[in-house]
């Protein structure tokens, strides 16, 4: 297993299924928000909240990146991805929680050729992409050992598919454990692991280290999806930062593609962004980022797993936004 595959099953489960939603990256698998809340989160309502009622929350949210030359100026690469998403969530017993979150995604994808492109090169192949339909729905259960222990564990099935694709090919599976550890008001560290398939390929297991260090009442240095983010406390209700993690789409492709007919193609990209979030009340939060994605590249598998093309793709700017609401 190589440190990028690794990268992938991070983005894909970390962020968005397992604890949040997909931001808008969305993560696409990866991409988005994330499909319920971070382990954070979930501490933290565990400790608000003492009532066994269930609650709800939604989300939407959208990302576009505008258009960049792949490297080699065989064409041009650009996308917007949009999701929506709820969860159901419980308390259960004196500290533990189980939430469902099911997140719906659709990536439009737009490649455009250049003179240069040949048939079966990566420009070639995603001027043919339909649009992209992601699905995910996941199950989490978190609870104590005591007062700064933590431990959660995590159950879900995800599909990602061109519109025509059949969807029994586009099915992955994951599930994913952990502890966090709180050292003190200032420090809490984690470690999981994570098991997920994924299409025409191997098992994945990997493990997944949390961070969260308060430097003080304004600053803060966290682990979020597969990244790290630096985030400043305005106020009450904004908060802002920068914010770099790693972000992977991986889909099914559907038959009408001659060189890679129901094959899997895969979008890399190294976000770098500045975000705010801006929390009106309780039960509101909007964000927005924007930024750069930098290491792009556009990957193509035939359908036993074997290399039809890869090919990287220019720095372009980027821009999400997104709302969520508890209820």
């Amino acid at each position: 297993m190589n440190l990028t595959q690794m990268l992938t099953l991070v983005a894909l489960i970390t962020p968005a299924g397992v604890v949040n939603a997909q931001q808008p990256q969305t993560d696409s698998n990866d991409q988005t928000r994330d499909a319920s809340e971070n382990i954070d989160d979930l501490n933290a309502e565990n400790n608000a909240d003492n009532s066994h009622s269930i609650s709800f929350s939604a989300h939407a949210g959208g990302t576009f990146f505008s258009k960049s030359d792949f490297d080699n100026s065989i064409g041009e690469f650009g996308y917007s991805a949009y999701e929506l998403g709820v969860s159901a969530s419980r308390k259960v017993g004196d500290a533990g929680r189980f939430t469902l979150g099911f997140d719906a995604g659709f990536i439009n994808y737009d490649i455009v050729p250049s003179a240069t492109s040949v048939a079966g090169d990566a420009a070639d192949i995603g001027a043919e992409f339909d649009n992209v339909t992601t699905l995910s729905l996941i199950g989490m259960y978190s609870d104590k050992f005591d007062d700064e222990t933590s431990w959660f564990i995590g159950a879900g099935v995800l599909s990602a598919m061109e519109s025509d694709a059949d969807f029994g090919d586009s099915i992955d599976w994951l599930l994913t454990g952990g502890v966090t550890h709180k050292f003190n008001d200032k420090l809490e560290l984690g470690i999981g692991v994570l098991v997920k398939t994924q299409l025409d390929d191997d098992v994945l297991i990997v493990p997944i280290p949390q961070i969260k260090y308060t430097i003080n009442d304004q600053w803060s240095i966290e682990s979020e999806r597969a990244g790290l983010k630096v985030n400043y406390k305005a106020s009450d209700s904004i908060n802002y930062g920068i914010m770099g993690e790693y972000n992977s789409t991986t889909f099914r492709l559907d038959d009408s593609h001659a060189f890679a007919s129901e094959g899997v193609a895969t979008h890399r990209s190294f976000p770098l962004s500045f975000y705010v979030d801006y929390k009106p009340n309780k039960a509101v939060v909007v964000n927005a980022r924007v930024g750069v994605e930098l290491g792009g590249e556009l990957e193509i598998l035939d359908t036993n797993g074997n290399d039809v093309t890869s090919q990287d793709i220019d720095a372009g700017i980027f821009g999400a936004v997104g709302v969520s609401f508890r209820f």
